[in-house]
């Protein structure tokens, strides 16, 4: 029956004061002494009761708003599809960042924690920290209520069991109590642990203690045996236990012996971390570090120059990716506020369809108020099935993310759902189900019930029209940004992998082994800088190459100090021969500094101009080096440097008379190749100068090296083979992370493959949401306006006309989305800057292949449509109701 507009004005006073009229839209009953006033107030029912029947209201419109869900399958399934990819990204990244930027640190109050550095004055690179330098914080400082230094040994743990290579921290008595642990077992260090002859004690790490001596209870006073020597154990770390985030095996204490080298102001490899005192700020803190610095550089010639500095501890672990994740959780939100527009547009074609049903219950006398509640319960309970659909999906991405390393992300491992990431589901979810169901409620809420009764409505539609037109553009606009910022970081990804690191990874077997100093040094002869100190060591290494050269299947073996993008890892200064000394030490070029044994150069397929070292190379030959390509075009200018005289080490004119023996004299090694440039620090940093030296020359008291076997096929079919060989060396000698060197440079590139790919990922959902939006939106049009189009056609209008109109309309809201889209990617690109390489943030190429894509896009989403109004029946349009 169709309610005319008498019968419409008349509709609110139809019910008698007996009757018990049900609520439009609620389906519950109106006691009979408030029908009146339900009359008159235009049907506010559920705002006036309180207690069970305001709770009763409440499931009622949870009630209707699913069967009207469940009414509409196609629409729910499109709707929860969207928000569960929207809703559970923003999930998993929030999950990423509360963990990454937000979680603090597992230390007591955390906060007050901070690293301390020294640093070049004329670079402000850290460096890192001497041990005199941070007995001397320790002692002199105000500002800390405690001061630790701590850095990570590689040690070997023998005994009954096999041989286990562990990664050690050593450091002093006060680490424990400035991070605030106590061990579960046992007691942590002591000072008096720190003096040489008392330093054999040991705390174990909580995975230690299980795997190794399966959490013994009675293992306090258990004698261990580290690096050959024999260790007590002390105390037992408790569980989840770590250094920002790296797992804590085994603590030693640090302790050097008399006259140790490291024990002085030439090594800086320590990191320093303090405690705040409640009442001291960072920069009172700073400032006397600052003061305590200046009275080392005025003691200690070798110190000048330097100076301190501080940062929190937790900044300085993740200050490097937190763009990163700012990036990523921009991105996500971008993908949302697009799932937020498609669905504000699938709403507003609903209620478009539900017109006539809305009008019916308005004339039966709900309020504006009651009707747009209504839609919006519909709206929210659809967001909250779309969150816990997204909340599953955040489970299983979360555990996938667990099984990334922490050269991805920080604190990776710990990842997950907890109580914060559901708080956040629930915020997200509720605020997306009033964002994109609010402007659909209001506009559906809006009835004028004279033009809703009858066959059409042009005022709502225009409104409506020009609402769906606005969120297009919008979405057009977002998704440009996005795919904007996607390509920049692909583009970026794409000359990364394509530079050329000097080496070739393909077919490498690595192995990282570490000698203890007790076993293969001698102390006596380093403390003399011999290079006859680390002689046993160079055979132990020279016996090992020679062994694995002769399993069947090894094309090239070698050994190197540390391996290609892992970083800048051992710094020097260089002094070139040929030429005068500067005034200072520091004035001297500085270099990187590497170790070579066996065939490195070809095991990595490194070029070699002149020649590489050879077995001949070893203690007793004429010292010799090969210098890098950078290093020859910055500091020879065009001369070949084959042939020239270097040192690795200051003369003893620039040296402090009493930090060197009376007899020190640097070695000078004749260069006899050049290497082309190999990037060690990272791929994206340029190969700086760098120096290589045989091991058995100028190892200087370093015992740990990397392994590097070409292999004819499988690389890690050799594994055994290498293993074996080092145990028939040194059967209690331990052989660290085995791994093929593809694996270790994808590992270097997990961060920005991980980013560029989750962008893209982002980008492609956003891509694929516009596109659905303007195809939707021009369907929805194309339908609405059939009988236009059979009026055009019945009047002279051929297909083509019709084709060209609807495409022209919908591109015209593309193009007005590309131009926002533009102006908003300029703007915001430029936080991206850091994270590209060779890449600018303005890239004219990135910029206008995005828009061309996503103009295609638009033009196949509009063209669709527009065929279907083109093969319109003029009659069939006519007849059109």
């Amino acid at each position: 029956m169709e309610l005319g507009p008498a019968a419409a004005d008349r509709a609110t006073l139809c019910f008698s004061r007996t009757q018990r009229p049900l609520c439009a839209g609620s389906g519950h009953a109106v006691p009979a002494a408030d029908t009146l006033h339900h009359r008159a107030g235009g049907g506010r029912c559920g705002t006036e009761f309180a207690g069970p029947e305001a709770m009763d209201t409440l499931l009622a419109d949870l009630r209707l708003g699913l069967r009207m869900l469940l009414k509409a399958p196609a629409f729910t399934a499109v709707s929860l599809l969207a928000l569960a990819l929207g809703i559970g990204a923003n999930s998993v990244m929030f999950s990423v960042a509360n963990t990454v930027l937000l979680r603090p640190l597992a230390y007591r109050d955390a906060v007050e924690l901070v690293r301390v550095d020294t640093v070049q004055k004329d670079t402000g690179a850290s460096i890192g920290n001497s041990p005199p330098d941070f007995y001397r914080v320790r002692d002199l400082n105000q500002s800390f209520s405690g001061v630790s230094a701590l850095y990570r040994r590689p040690v070997n743990l023998t005994g009954a069991q096999e041989p286990q290579r562990v990664r050690a921290i050593v450091c002093s008595a006060e680490l424990l109590s400035v991070l605030g642990v106590a061990p579960v077992l046992g007691r942590g260090f002591s000072r008096e642990d720190e003096r040489w002859g008392s330093h054999r004690v040991a705390i174990l790490g909580d995975g230690l203690w299980h795997t190794r001596f399966g959490g013994d209870a009675n293992v306090i006073g258990r004698a261990i045996t580290v690096d050959g020597q024999p260790y007590t154990v002390v105390g037992v770390l408790p569980p989840g236990f770590s250094w920002i985030g790296n797992e804590a095996p085994l603590l030693l204490p640090m302790s050097f012996e008399p006259g140790d080298n490291l024990n002085s102001h030439n090594n800086y490899f320590m990191g320093v971390v303090g405690r705040l005192r409640r009442s001291v700020t960072e920069q009172q803190a700073r400032l006397e570090l600052t003061g305590i610095a200046r009275q080392i550089a005025d003691q200690f010639a070798e110190s000048r120059g330097l100076t301190m500095d501080l940062q929190r501890l937790e900044d300085s672990m993740v200050g490097g990716v937190r763009r990163a994740v700012v990036v990523l959780l921009g991105a996500v939100g971008f993908v949302l506020l697009i799932a937020c527009a498609n669905l504000a547009n699938l709403l507003l074609v609903r209620a478009a369809a539900r017109r006539r049903e809305i009008a019916i219950r308005a004339a039966l006398g709900a309020s504006r108020g009651r009707i747009l509640r209504q839609l919006l319960t519909e709206s929210v309970l659809l967001a909250a099935l779309g969150g816990a659909a997204g909340l599953l999906l955040a489970f299983w991405a979360t555990g996938a993310l667990n099984s990334l390393g922490q050269e991805v992300l920080p604190r990776m491992r710990d990842v997950s759902v907890d109580g914060h990431v559901l708080a956040f589901t629930l915020l997200v979810s509720l605020f997306t189900g009033v964002l994109f169901g609010l402007l659909p409620a209001l506009h559906g809420s809006s009835i004028d019930l004279r033009e809703s009764l009858s066959e059409t409505s042009p005022g709502a539609a225009g409104g409506r029209r020009r609402l769906t037109s606005a969120l297009v553009v919008g979405e057009v606009a977002l998704a440009l940004m996005l795919l904007t910022g996607a390509g920049l970081l692909m583009k970026s990804m794409y000359r990364l992998l394509r530079v050329d690191a000097g080496f070739d990874a393909q077919g490498v077997l690595t192995a990282e082994l570490s000698l203890p100093a007790q076993k293969y040094i001698d102390p006596q002869l380093l403390r003399a800088f011999s290079p006859a100190a680390v002689a046993r060591a160079a055979v132990f290494y020279n016996e090992v190459i020679a062994g694995v050269r002769a399993v069947p299947g090894v094309n090239a073996v070698g050994a190197v100090s540390s391996l290609p993008l892992a970083g800048d890892t051992w710094g020097k200064h260089v002094v070139l021969h040929d030429r005068p000394l500067p005034a200072s030490a520091d004035d001297l070029p500085e270099i990187q500094y590497r170790l070579v044994a066996g065939d490195y150069f070809r095991a990595l397929g490194i070029r070699v101009r002149g020649r590489a070292f050879t077995d001949a190379d070893g203690l007793r030959a004429a010292p010799v080096a090969i210098v890098n390509r950078e290093l020859a075009r910055r500091y020879f200018k065009g001369q070949d440097p084959i042939g020239k005289e270097i040192s690795v080490n200051p003369p003893r004119e620039l040296v402090p008379l009493d930090t060197v023996p009376p007899d020190y004299r640097p070695q000078r090694a004749t260069v006899v190749g050049i290497a082309d440039d190999v990037r060690y620090g990272a791929l994206d940093r340029a190969p700086g100068p760098l120096v290589y030296v045989p091991y058995a020359q100028g190892a200087e008291g370093y015992l740990s090296m990397f392994l590097t076997v070409r292999a004819e096929s499988d690389p890690l079919a050799l594994i055994g083979a290498v293993r074996e060989q080092v145990r028939r060396t040194d059967p209690d000698q331990a052989i660290g992370t085995v791994s093929t060197f593809e694996a270790r440079v994808s590992r270097a590139l997990a961060q920005p493959r991980l980013q560029t790919g989750l962008l893209g990922l982002f980008a492609a959902m956003a891509v694929l949401l516009g596109a659905i939006g303007i195809y939707g939106v021009m369907a929805v049009a194309v339908v609405q306006r059939t009988e236009e189009m059979g009026i055009r056609m019945a009047l002279g209008a051929i297909r083509r006309d019709v084709l060209v109109l609807v495409v022209r309309q919908g591109f015209a809201l593309a193009a007005g989305g590309l131009v926002i889209g533009v102006a908003g990617a300029l703007a915001l690109t430029r936080v991206l800057q850091s994270l590209l390489f060779a890449v600018s943030a303005t890239d004219p190429t990135v910029f206008g292949g995005i828009v061309g894509l996503l103009a295609l896009v638009a033009l196949v989403a509009c063209y669709l449509p527009a065929r279907s109004a083109a093969r319109v029946d003029p009659m069939v349009a006519l007849r059109h109701e």
